[in-house]
């Protein structure tokens, strides 16, 4: 039986549309939307059952670019704004990968209770687990299966499992290029864009990066070293992002994660290569890696969205939280639908799922999200 649901207005997100409509009606199946507009337009041909949500606004539902869903067992359990190295020390100390199933599903609970509706997940080693759950809860997903390592890619090697979920599917994605060997990085890029699935990397995330990468020294380097994770990355004073592009690892189904170190010449290089950023800002604040330059991403016209990464670099996994620190902080005035595209319409073209998620439109999953009271005034 269809269904209504009335809000006090919405942000739709629809292209060409006012970007708020009042009185807003949704109608949908269950499954996918079936027609929107006012409640004054609709209901004359509408004779369902209708949930008035009040006085609120609605958006698309919200997206989150980023997050580690194995590791929903560390909140609290690391050093915040100590920098990269030893935030590193302070998570390996921990049980990284032994799964605590419970507060997985907490964390996804969570999320979905927070309007997320999808999410890339990145896991090291329980990828099919982690995808299982989120499954369970109705949350659309990208389970990504990190790879990490200097091993050469073998023959015919699979990168991620062919599992068939009712609302995700399975991906690759390179840890990063100083964890993750050159042939490793390029033949999981070349599997995702195969199945025609975005790949996600961190990319120009902190110091440390940058001299690995540039010089193949420094402290991490050599706990990477010990533990056999230190990639060749050709010590020839590269920037990452410089590296990635000789590796050819930037196109537009590129989703580089964090970009906190990158210059002029690197924000050209992603924009030309038409890659879409996904930025992690209280993350990189509790790491205390610094802040990317975003009024600089996104005036470059680079496709940028957001995440939260994971519980063991921030303090919780709400979109709304993620995208209120950034609003507070940053430097240009951005419209209410710029600011909503960073969690809905511009993480959907990232992901290449804007056929189903980014906006309110027929056709689209019947999913959505309410503003919080308090973000009323900072988004509109």
């Amino acid at each position: 039986m269809n269904k209504c649901i009335r809000a006090a207005r919405a942000v739709t997100l629809t292209h060409g549309k006012n970007p708020v409509i009042e009185d807003f009606a949704l109608i949908h199946d269950g499954e996918r939307i079936l027609e929107t507009g006012t409640w004054s337009e609709l209901k004359d041909q509408f004779s369902g059952e209708v949930e008035d949500l009040g006085d609120v606004a609605i958006v698309p539902g919200l997206i989150n670019a980023h997050v580690h869903l194995e590791l929903s067992h560390l909140k609290g359990k690391t050093v915040q704004e100590q920098g990269f190295t030893n935030w590193i020390k302070s998570l390996l100390s921990n049980p990284l990968y032994d799964l605590d199933t419970e507060a997985v599903r907490d964390a996804v609970q969570q999320m979905r209770a927070d309007g997320t509706a999808f999410c890339v997940d990145i896991s090291t080693r329980n990828c099919a687990q982690v995808a299982a759950i989120m499954d369970e809860f109705g949350m659309g997903f990208y389970a990504c299966c990190e790879a990490i390592g200097v091993q050469q890619p073998k023959e015919g090697a699979k990168f991620f499992p062919q599992k068939k979920f009712n609302h995700g599917r399975s991906a690759g994605s390179g840890h990063s290029l100083y964890s993750t060997g050159a042939e490793l990085l390029q033949a999981v890029k070349a599997a995702n864009n195969k199945a025609g699935l975005p790949y996600p990397i961190h990319l120009a995330e902190n110091e440390e990066e940058d001299e690995i990468v540039a010089h193949g020294t420094g402290e991490f380097a050599g706990m990477l070293k010990g533990a056999g994770l230190l990639a060749d990355c050709g010590s020839k004073g590269l920037r990452p992002v410089e590296y990635a592009d000789s590796l050819g690892l930037l196109d537009d189904s590129t989703l580089a994660v964090h970009c906190v170190r990158v210059a002029e010449s690197d924000i050209n290089i992603l924009a030309e290569r038409k890659v879409n950023v996904c930025l992690c800002p209280r993350s990189n604040t509790y790491i205390g890696e610094g802040r990317a330059p975003w009024e600089k991403i996104l005036k470059s016209g680079i496709n940028t969205c957001l995440g939260t990464d994971s519980i063991a670099s921030n303090h919780d996994l709400s979109m709304w939280n993620e995208l209120e620190y950034l609003l507070k902080n940053i430097k240009i005035s951005l419209s209410t639908a710029e600011a909503l595209a960073l969690v809905t319409t511009n993480s959907a073209k990232a992901l290449k799922i804007d056929d189903l998620y980014g906006s309110l439109d027929k056709g689209k999953r019947a999913v959505y999200a309410t503003i919080p009271a308090h973000l009323e005034d900072l988004l509109f």
